[in-house]
């Protein structure tokens, strides 16, 4: 197919991504359940519609939700509605996907991002680590894995100059943009424990349905500043020596940090406000979750923010609406099918694992539940070494906890240990999507990403998890 042929279709693709979106949000909104049957169709059109785009990973993943269908069908049960339930999964998480996209599609042409992002960077070397990761986990609350691909060029840029990606580097640029991009990557994973806009937040409230949304997120942020800090000491200790040697060769000088970018800085807190405001008045208005409110303020907050930065440009505010509609959106569409995937997966998957059985195994080992919750953290974790995605095995594990008729701590610590499993695998597994994106922005490979610039802090993760877990659980949170 012609390259030319695939322009042609994205005009297509894009109403099609959009009429979906707009559909699930009055079927959230409104709850006109007879939408629901047309949505489905919908998203069985998705792989048929992506088909030029798919590659091995989609094809994969599309006969594994195939397999599970055939099992689930010729199973005993209700498997009719597990497979509808399946497919509702599917059209929620692909939403929310496309509906985090546009965040990252307001992000990417905003002059306060980069000026940020650039600021972040110039940090000096004592202040870098804390800046790196903060600032990445900031601009993943605002734009998902997009923060990931708009840090990574910054950090090469600063690091490299105008030297090409293959371009030998000396030991200091080395040690340079190993440490930022590690930085990066891990103030993104710890995102995912906590933040209104993250996967994990649109897939566990579903599933396990009597989480205390708010308590998860008090306890989640709580865990990624511990996480922060762990990540600083590792950094600190693992360098601290080659640095000494470095500064007394006088091959690092020591910099002065810029001054902070005031402007800039208060246009995205005003972004972030406006999107914690809307999604609080939806929440209360329409009676739904805080990550249902976040798919309705992303749109709006998308259209005032490009809305401002159109009006300077030549072409105007509406000729960027149209590229993100008919252009840009058709772009995600194997992420789109990826999650779609891994929501149906996860369902049907756990549908056929007997829940009874392992909460009696549970219960006969007398397993403490601090135990459990590592338990559940580390099994994504391995998963993520065989090319499981984090999400396909949150999916899971909070479809199999929600069947099991009891466990040993409550809903709410629960989901929180898959969602620091999604973000421990994220770190160390090297399929991860975080993963894959972050290698295919530096050059980088996945391995080296991940076994060897985060092998000792994945582990070190486990350790803190376990530590926090004890924690929790002794204190009752």
């Amino acid at each position: 197919m012609t390259d030319q042929l695939k322009l042609s279709e994205k005009p297509i693709i894009g109403a099609y991504l959009a009429v979906m979106v707009v559909l699930e949000l009055v079927e959230i909104y409104a709850r006109l359940e007879t939408l629901a049957s047309f949505i489905r169709i919908m998203v069985l059109g998705l792989p048929v519609l992506a088909l030029p785009q798919l590659k091995l990973r989609e094809y994969y993943l599309l006969g594994v939700s195939f397999v599970l269908a055939v099992f689930v069908w010729r199973a005993d049960g209700d498997t009719w509605q597990t497979l509808l339930t399946g497919l509702d999964r599917s059209a929620y998480l692909a939403s929310f996907m496309m509906l985090m996209a546009l965040l990252r599609e307001g992000a990417i042409t905003s002059p306060s991002v980069q000026v940020l992002g650039t600021y972040l960077t110039l940090q000096p070397p004592k202040r870098r680590f804390l800046a790196l990761f903060s600032g990445s986990h900031f601009f993943s609350v605002l734009i998902n894995l997009g923060a990931v691909s708009l840090l990574t060029p910054f950090i090469q840029r600063g690091v490299r100059g105008d030297a090409p990606l293959d371009a030998p580097l000396d030991e200091v640029q080395q040690i340079r943009e190993r440490r930022q991009l590690a930085a990066v990557h891990r103030g993104f994973c710890w995102f995912l424990v906590w933040a209104p806009t993250a996967v994990t937040q649109a897939v566990l409230p579903g599933l396990l349905t009597d989480i205390d949304a708010a308590r998860l997120m008090a306890l989640g942020f709580c865990m990624a500043l511990v996480m922060l800090a762990v990540g600083w000491l590792e950094d600190t200790l693992v360098w601290v020596k080659t640095g000494q040697r470095l500064r007394a060769s006088g091959l690092v000088q020591v910099a002065q940090p810029p001054p902070l970018p005031k402007s800039a800085a208060l246009s995205l807190a005003i972004v972030c406000i406006a999107l914690i405001g809307i999604t609080f008045v939806a929440k209360g208005l329409g009676e739904v979750t805080i990550v249902s409110g976040v798919m309705l303020a992303a749109p709006l907050v998308v259209i005032v923010w490009v809305w401002a930065q159109g009006s300077a440009t030549e072409h105007g505010p509406i000729a960027r609406y149209r590229q993100i509609a008919l252009v840009s959106m058709p772009g995600f569409m194997r992420e789109v099918v990826f999650i779609a995937c891994a929501g149906f997966i996860g369902t049907t998957g756990a549908f056929l694992v007997p829940a009874d059985q392992l909460a009696d195994l549970v219960q006969a080992w007398a397993m403490p539940g601090w135990v459990f919750m590592l338990g559940l953290s580390v099994l994504v974790l391995i998963a993520g070494h065989v090319a499981l995605s984090p999400i396909t095995m949150a999916v899971f594990l909070g479809s199999v906890v929600a069947q099991m008729p009891s466990v040993p701590v409550d809903i709410t610590l629960c989901a929180l240990a898959i969602a620091a499993g999604t973000a421990i695998s994220s770190l160390g597994a090297p399929f991860a999507s975080a993963v894959l994106m972050l290698s295919k922005a530096s050059g980088h490979a996945t391995t080296t990403l991940t076994w060897s610039w985060n092998g000792l802090y994945t582990l070190l993760s486990v350790v803190a998890l376990g530590a926090l877990y004890i924690v929790y659980t002794a204190l009752g949170v």
